[in-house]
């Protein structure tokens, strides 16, 4: 029964292996937890616990990684296969389902928990520098092997009901931020409705909805995570977040048996897809005659939606402003929220939102041309690669136009604050280098997205993170070995450099698209 468990498992291990930015990846994070344990060395004179400080700073590292992991490795489990129409040849050759999902799945999960087990020794080194016992150490490292197990089934679960890679690395995101961040919400709402006495005569219905919040609550690695942390900590590695979670992913692979016939055979091609786009002409959202600008019009429609996707924006991110500046004034007990007030809520909120869609746009902006098999057509147009690439930019900037007129409404309501705090922001050198630095994170997210088939913008995080730890603690090192302290000048220093790297990935990217072209 397990025969084609084993092959596709060996399979995938071996490919795996074999490639550079594997073994790249855990280099990486292990100068990561080097780096984590160089600076709890450095700061235990100055300090007290600074082994507590160090576990902490690779529990929540591991944390991070893993959610990662759920978004972007986990969930293509079955949509690559999908993607590359191989499913049917699979089931063709005899692989029953249950060994194709353990085939697909088992190999990744088994490289995340190699990641795990290689830095439990350098983990227990936390212990030697003070605050930690050894059974903090292996209830951590429980906690957070069996969260993985759940987040990997949860990739595994999506990737089977969704066509395409993105859609199930959209549903993970979506799954783990109601875990995560929609149940202390609700339980929050629920308290509240509570104390106001709204819920009068209904409170029996409601206990239920509580306990079972707050059973969700509990099987939270952040809450076992917060307890573990805790000075004193007696309790039991194999808790209730431990089997909880080993039972909620035990249930997600369950589902995905029961759903993968259903939806094993949705395959798509990799060619563009219409989605929201209407194919009659005189329809309102219809894309009509191509622009002048016709790679433009291209990824603005059929990459990034369109005006009705443009329209769901403008609809999803006014609704949202308006929950989310009702709740702050229901929560600070303020009935008058000034225009004031809500228009730097509206700036700040819409300024991370227009970040994270950049950030989204850099990942994909070049990555579809491969994944469409395009790249070869497009570059036989008149036009240079790098009128081509700088195109593709413009038509998937446009996308961020429904977040940008809710950035422009903020600061129209809040025009004098704004005022005064630009005066201050501008002439801070710190603000500057920030500003260098998203611009870099995306041009390294784009360049990265030439190379690997997906992933790149958690590659991106994880190379930045890195490098700025690194940096930033060497230059302090440094300036406190010479009782100097010019660190303007290093900052400086780090934009000018920064700002170079981003010149030259602009020829480095259309090498590397007048590269791929041509294979």
């Amino acid at each position: 029964m397990f025969q084609g468990t084993f092959a596709l498992f060996h399979r995938a291990l071996g490919v795996d292996f074999r490639l550079t930015r594997t073994h790249l990846f855990r280099f990486m994070f292990a100068l990561m937890i080097l780096f984590c344990l160089f600076t709890a060395h450095a700061s235990s004179t100055m300090m007290g616990a600074a082994g507590l400080t160090l576990f902490t700073q690779i529990v929540y590292l591991n944390f991070m990684f893993i959610l990662i992991g759920g978004i972007s490795f986990f969930a293509t489990a079955i949509t690559e296969e999908k993607e590359e129409q191989t499913i049917g040849l699979l089931l063709m050759a005899g692989v029953n389902p249950v060994s194709l999902l353990l085939g697909k799945m088992l190999p990744r999960l088994v490289a995340a928990l190699l990641l795990l087990s290689v830095q439990f020794p350098f983990t227990l080194l936390a212990i030697t520098l003070g605050g930690v016992m050894l059974s903090q150490v292996i209830a951590a490292y429980a906690a957070l092997a069996a969260f993985l197990f759940f987040v990997a089934n949860l990739g595994l679960f999506c990737s089977v009901i969704s066509a395409r890679s993105r859609t199930a690395s959209t549903l993970v995101l979506i799954g783990l931020a109601t875990y995560f961040l929609g149940v202390p919400l609700l339980q929050m709402l629920l308290t509240y409705l509570v104390k106001e006495g709204w819920l009068v005569g209904r409170a029996s219905r409601f206990a239920v909805a509580g306990h079972l919040l707050q059973w969700l609550y509990d099987s939270s690695i952040i809450t076992q995570i917060n307890s573990i942390l805790i000075t004193g900590f007696n309790k039991t590695a194999w808790g209730y977040q431990f089997w909880s979670n080993l039972g909620f992913g035990l249930f997600l692979f369950g589902c995905a048996n029961l759903l993968f016939t259903r939806n094993a055979l949705n395959e798509r091609a990799a060619s563009p897809e219409r989605r929201l786009i209407a194919k009659k002409r005189n329809h309102l959202f219809s894309p009509g005659r191509a622009w002048k600008q016709a790679l433009m019009w291209k990824d603005f429609f059929f990459v990034n939606g369109g005006y009705s996707m443009g329209l769901i924006k403008l609809l999803a991110y006014g609704i949202a402003l308006f929950s989310l500046c009702a709740f702050i004034s229901y929560t600070t007990n303020t009935r008058t929220f000034t225009i004031q007030e809500i228009g730097m809520t509206m700036f700040w909120t819409m300024l991370i939102v227009i970040l994270i869609e950049i950030s989204l746009i850099s990942a994909r902006v070049f990555h579809v041309e491969r994944q469409w098999n395009t790249l070869v057509s497009t570059a036989m147009l008149p036009h240079s690669m790098a009128y081509v690439a700088y195109s593709k930019v413009l038509g998937c900037l446009l996308s961020v136009l429904p977040a940008f007129f809710y950035l422009i409404l903020g600061i129209s309501f809040s025009i004098r604050e704004m005022t005064y705090d630009s005066t201050l922001v501008f002439a801070e050198p710190g603000f500057w280098l920030l500003c260098v630095q998203i611009l870099f994170f995306w041009h390294l997210t784009a360049y990265m997205s030439l190379f690997i088939k997906w992933g790149a913008l958690p590659l991106a995080l994880i190379i930045m993170f890195v490098g700025n730890a690194f940096y930033f603690t060497a230059t302090n090192l440094l300036l406190l070995a010479v009782r100097m302290n010019p660190t303007e000048g290093l900052n400086i220093a780090l934009a000018v450099i920064q700002l170079a790297c981003i010149i030259i990935f602009h020829f480095l990217i259309k090498d590397r698209l007048i590269q791929l072209a041509s294979e």
